[in-house]
């Protein structure tokens, strides 16, 4: 079976607000702080629907993007996103396509949203970049590696 390669590229000032955004999230707050934003956590829910890998995989595919303390456990992960609703859910995907018919696709998440592109070249100032590949599997397709580029 052929490997897919997906490279992911995320700016580096929406990481950046997702740490912004735990830190006012846990401005007044009384008792155990918050230790994920919510923009993280739609961004991983997203990330899922669209490679359809678990949630084991995708916690490795987001701890090349965030520091370790900020990288949710699976049990978690799968919690949040199962709370999450249809309204809550802010972040919608832009000229989508199957990850798997092509052999590489390029997933850029920016200020202008989520977009799936056949082609892109990044800023390496602007962007954390990681190319991700994929087997693609009759039940869920296994992540074999991430790199970081």
């Amino acid at each position: 079976m052929r490997f897919v390669e997906v490279e992911l590229h995320v700016a580096k000032a929406l990481i950046d607000g997702w740490l912004a955004e735990l830190e006012v999230m846990n401005n007044f707050k009384d008792g155990r702080p918050f230790k994920y934003s919510k923009g993280l956590i739609e961004f991983a829910a997203v990330l899922k629907e669209i490679l359809q890998v678990s949630y084991r995989s995708l916690c490795n595919i987001l701890s090349g993007l965030l520091p370790k303390e900020n990288v949710p456990h699976f049990i978690t992960l799968q919690q949040r996103i199962a709370k999450l609703k249809e309204s809550e859910r802010r972040l919608t995907v832009k000229n989508r396509m199957n990850v798997y018919e092509r052999k590489r696709t390029y997933i850029v998440y920016d200020k202008s949203g989520i977009r799936m592109l056949k082609r892109f070249k990044p800023d390496k100032e602007k962007f954390v970049s990681l190319k991700i590949t994929i087997k693609p599997n009759i039940k869920r397709p296994m992540v074999k590696e991430i790199e970081k580029v």
